[in-house]
Formats: C-alpha cells, structure tokens, sequence
C-alpha cells in the first residue's frame, strides 16, 4: 500500500487544492439535492440522477480503462503526440497520453460498458411503478430512452451500440482536450488542474450524447457535480494499486 507522505510525486499544497475542490462539489451537490426535493421529491432527484449516470456509463468506464490499458507491462506505449511540441515549446499532450490508454481504453470501455447498460437498460423498461413522484413518470423515462428503445420497449441495437460507442469515444477525446489545454498552461505533468482534471472527459461524452438524450440543464449540474466525486474514487484506487502516479 503506498503512503502519501513518502510519495515524492505528491505536492501537499495540491492535495490541498483536491480535497477542497472534492468536498465543494459535494456539499453544493447536496445543497441541490435537498432544493431539488423541496421543489419536487428525493426520489425524483435519484431518479434524475441515475438516468444521467446511465447515460454516461460508456464515459465514466472508458475513462477507468483508459488508465489500465495505457500502463499495461511488456507493451509499449506510444506518445498521441508522437513526442512533438507544440509553438510555445511545450509538450503537444506529453508521455501522460498514449494511443495505448485512448484505443484501448475506447475499445474496453465501450464493450463493459454495452454490457453493464444493457442490463439496466432492461431493468428500466420493465419498470411500471412511478407512486410518490412529481416529475417521473413512465412518459418521462420512455422519452428519454427513445432513441434506443423500440415501441415496443425492447432495445433498439444498431442505436444503443451506437450511443455507447460514441459516448465512449468521447472520455479519451476530452481526456486529450484537457491535457491539451494543462499544456498550454505553467503546470506540469502531475500538477493538479481543478475542474479540468475531473471534468473534462464528461464534458465532451455529455456533448456527445446530446445526439442520444434529451440532456435538460439540471442533468449538466447532477453530472458536473457528482463526477468529482467519482473521479476521486477512481483516482484513488488507481493510485493505490500503482496505475496513477497521483491521485488525481
């Protein structure tokens, strides 16, 4: 198990900046819950929640696999950059982003996550019960699946593999964007990039399934807020078992 404290590669002042960023995002994620159950109910607020996460499945798993397929011993990686720099002498993306982490992270994100959303796809359509809401409602969700689903209520294939590879293929292009755009500034490889850093590939990947889902405005402050937290998580655990060199 690492130890933070003997780790050279973590700055105090941005784990600082982490933790601070992390802990806003959840209580303003709980402010909103609690306004959004005043105005509607708790349940209407899970419900929301748990639709945008189904959406953003292929996003959240890609991104994960991204991490280990771009470290995997006994195969080379290969710089996105090809090792050039960019007009200001920088680095395009650096050694951080390799076709390794982008395709084969695509490639495995997007099949787990086929997987995991078609069970809950399924799970979803037979769900007959909506008591107690006062935005959900079975027109409400069907609507929202509609691109995917058949009448019939059955998975609409050629569509939902679709989605998924498009949603997917958006986590390692935002991933990229983000590097980019760190590149662009005075911070290093390593070097905390709030927002950025947690936010980046789910910005793209939500653009993206603009084309799937009718994304409302709240969706964008359910996601941009509680991937924080998810990222964290994911980050951590990287870390812990050596596939980040920082836990951000």
């Amino acid at each position: 198990m690492r130890r933070i404290k003997d780790d050279p590669n973590i700055n105090p002042k941005d784990l600082r900046k982490e933790t601070i960023f992390v802990a806003s995002s959840a209580i303003i994620l709980f402010i909103f819950l609690l306004i959004w159950s005043i105005i509607y109910t708790f349940i209407d607020a899970i419900v929301v929640m748990g639709l945008g996460f189904f959406m953003l499945v292929p996003a959240f798993v890609t991104n994960g696999m991204m991490v280990l397929a771009g470290k995997i011993k006994g195969i080379k990686s290969y710089p996105m950059d090809g090792g050039r720099y960019y007009k200001d002498g920088k680095r395009i993306l650096g050694d951080g982003k390799t076709w390794n982490g982008f395709i084969g992270g695509w490639i495995l994100g997007f099949v787990v996550s086929s997987i995991i959303c078609w069970w809950f796809l399924n799970r979803i359509g037979e769900a007959q019960v909506y008591d107690n809401f006062k935005l959900i409602d079975q027109d409400y969700v069907l609507s929202f699946l509609d691109l995917i689903m058949n009448d019939d209520n059955h998975v609409n294939y050629p569509m939902y593999f679709l989605s998924q590879a498009v949603i997917a293929l958006g986590s390692p292009i935002g991933d990229a964007i983000g590097s980019f755009i760190k590149r662009r500034t005075s911070l290093e490889r390593g070097e905390v990039f709030l927002f950025w850093d947690q936010n980046d590939f789910v910005i793209v990947s939500s653009a993206l399934a603009l084309f799937f889902f009718p994304l409302r405005w709240y969706y964008w402050v359910f996601l941009l807020l509680i991937t924080p937290l998810l990222t964290a998580l994911a980050n951590w655990v990287g870390y812990l078992i050596n596939k980040k060199d920082v836990p951000w």
